[in-house]
């Protein structure tokens, strides 16, 4: 009966938009690793482009002692943790620097609901010392989660649970961790120039329509201007722009200075101009093409993915405004996000308050290249990678989200099937 509606609401939609064109002008058709490295197709002075590809090698550097990484830290280059652009490893049982790219939170509960640091740790578990070796041996454990949809198909999932070695006198009763795996990097610059405007006017903090959808912002520091803007990156929405956000990156996972993140009196270890090339790199990149967009299967499983819920907070169509990069303005994007923190449920929360983002709460995680694969990695799926296919975090979300959890659980396989084969198209 659903397909049937579906079918329907196909043939009166028509073909009118182009679903393949999730970055508008920026949208690029090379193959592989390429699509998201170098500039977007709509990057065409030689002098922009240029400008874009000098901050390759900032972003694939591997910093050494002697140039300031360290002395602990998660990885000792950008592209370390987003391989190709993209994800970068969970595996916490490498003893080489190569072996994850997890970022591992830890803080002691309060009553704020702020974690405070831990002695020896700070907020965040180092995996590696300037020698290249690992710093704390830390374990990653897999516990089951069995269920079944209403039509007696059976799945299971995974949760993860850390063990590791505290320092004495901490109560480990008081401790919480949480694993962040490293994001792909695509249409940076889209996303920061989406409007504040556009943002806020998604929001609904009070769920005044009733809709049992609650999304906020984040309002986060600008440590440049010393006020508070709305936060857009990371998976809690913590810093508001492209610049911030790797400033933050190389200071907290590599150890590196810069003129955002300085914890002493010494000149900064990666310069303005270093950084400023980085994030040219980023903003200016191309975003993959979503592919057989207008495959009747494809077609069907994004009217499924809108009848259900997703598309509540995965937002198919937002516009972008900017002043200082000509290519990122007026760009009509579908990029599946709203850029909001919502609450996703107990099953997904991770006991840590950042900011006004809440432990069970999370920044809709943008889906434009989620089929789009540079590297095995890219299988892995949510801030913990304990999905291991798009199914399993579906599966995953709760709270806000429970209601279209559920419709797609109540769907038949072969509906559930076309929305999979939908999210894979992108």
């Amino acid at each position: 009966m659903v397909i049937f509606v579906v079918l329907l609401l196909f043939v009166n939609l028509g073909q009118s938009q182009d679903f393949s064109l999730l970055g508008g002008e920026l949208t690029s058709d090379l193959p592989g690793r390429h699509a998201i490295q170098v500039a977007a197709p709509n990057v065409v002075t030689q002098e922009r482009r240029d400008l874009q590809l000098s901050g390759f090698t900032p972003f694939h550097q591997i910093f050494s002692r002697e140039e300031g990484v360290g002395p602990k830290f998660t990885s000792s280059s950008c592209g370390g943790c987003h391989i190709e652009n993209g994800k970068g490893p969970l595996d916490l049982e490498s003893k080489r620097t190569t072996g994850s790219s997890a970022v591992i939170k830890i803080g002691l509960r309060s009553s704020n609901g702020f974690p405070r640091p831990v002695r020896r740790f700070g907020n965040q578990i180092p995996l590696f010392k300037r020698s290249n070796i690992r710093k704390y041996k830390v374990e990653l454990l897999w516990e089951k989660v069995e269920g079944r949809y209403p039509d007696g198909t059976r799945y299971s999932l995974r949760k993860p649970k850390l063990s590791f070695k505290l320092p004495l006198g901490v109560n480990p009763k008081r401790v919480v961790t949480s694993i962040r795996m490293s994001p792909p990097m695509i249409g940076m610059g889209l996303l920061e120039s989406i409007p504040d405007e556009t943002i806020i006017s998604l929001s609904d903090p009070f769920d005044l329509n009733g809709d049992g959808i609650s999304g906020r912002i984040n309002l986060v520091p600008d440590v440049e201007s010393g006020s508070t803007k709305v936060g857009r990156f990371g998976f809690k929405a913590l810093h508001p722009s492209v610049r911030q956000q790797s400033a933050a990156a190389f200071f907290g996972d590599m150890g590196l200075t810069t003129s955002l993140f300085n914890n002493s009196n010494t000149e900064a270890e990666i310069s303005d101009e270093t950084l400023f090339r980085l994030v040219m790199y980023l903003k200016l990149a191309g975003v993959p093409r979503a592919r057989l967009q207008n495959e009747q299967p494809i077609a069907l499983g994004r009217e499924l993915f809108q009848s259900i819920g997703c598309s509540d907070c995965h937002k198919l169509q937002l516009n972008t405004s900017s002043s200082n990069d000509p290519e990122l303005d007026s760009q009509n994007i579908l990029p599946y996000t709203d850029l909001l923190l919502h609450d996703m449920g107990k099953g997904l929360s991770d006991g840590f308050n950042e900011f006004s983002a809440k432990g069970s709460e999370w920044r809709t995680t943008p889906l434009w290249g989620l089929g789009y694969s540079v590297a095995d990695v890219d299988r892995l799926f949510l801030h913990d990678g304990r999905a291991r296919t798009i199914e399993e975090a579906i599966l995953w979300h709760g709270g806000e989200a429970s209601r279209a959890r559920r419709n797609f659980k109540q769907l038949s396989a072969v509906e559930r099937a076309l929305v999979l084969e939908f999210l894979r198209s992108l």
